[in-house]
């Protein structure tokens, strides 16, 4: 997962200096941070003209087109806010939003692991994601050249654990926690986008968690 810095106070400069009477609130530029796989991320930002200057207070993740991408809306001080429209390189992706039975209805504190070939990937399900800020509860996974989910693993917040896979990439999932014994399989359906899958349309309901090809798109800075 990529990263964004878009809150607090940053000069940009390894030299410490004495700013007196005087501020850089406003004047620090946000920082765009791709992951690099190894634990270690470089800033981008510069790159693709998202080191903006603007005074970010806040910041939230959401596919407001349902392409596949994430996109990003800040919330700026005393300056209007700004969402950033994700056009980066298509890849695959898969998303999960989760429903809570015996959990909470929006499985807040949920853990989704998620497997293809040999790569692993986690998201937790939370409310806040800064300042005043809350992103989307879909949790979202980019996949690479991956069309296939290998393994899934759901750690519901009532103790449950949930098994899903393999599933197909490029899709949006809904899955409800299972009201039984932890061994009981989950309610998984496919949510229909409304610009590539008709508005409207009701979930596809999955019976051997099976669906067909989506183009969808990594989420590139």
């Amino acid at each position: 997962m990529d990263m964004l810095e878009g809150v607090g106070r940053r000069s940009g400069h390894e030299k410490l200096f004495d700013l007196g009477q005087n501020t850089l609130n406003g004047y620090e530029r946000n920082g765009l941070f791709r992951n690099n796989g190894d634990g270690t991320f470089t800033d981008v930002g510069w790159l693709n003209a998202a080191d903006r200057d603007e005074d970010g207070r806040g910041l939230a993740l959401v596919d407001f087109d349902e392409d596949g991408r994430l996109d990003l809306a800040m919330r700026n001080y005393r300056q209007s806010a700004v969402l950033l429209k994700n056009v980066g390189a298509e890849g695959n992706f898969a998303s999960f939003k989760l429903e809570g039975t015996t959990s909470n209805r929006d499985a807040v504190g949920a853990k989704i692991r998620l497997r293809t070939g040999d790569a692993w990937q986690t998201r937790v399900v939370s409310l806040g994601s800064g300042y005043l800020s809350g992103s989307t509860l879909h949790q979202h996974f980019g996949v690479g050249d991956a069309t296939r989910l290998d393994e899934i693993t759901i750690e519901w917040p009532s103790g449950k654990t949930s098994r899903l896979g393999p599933l197909e990439a490029n899709h949006r999932y809904h899955v409800v926690e299972p009201e039984g014994d932890e061994g009981d399989r989950p309610i998984v359906s496919v949510i229909a986008p409304p610009d590539k899958r008709g508005a409207g349309r009701e979930p596809t309901q999955l019976g051997d968690a099976e669906a067909g090809p989506n183009p969808g798109a990594l989420p590139e800075s």
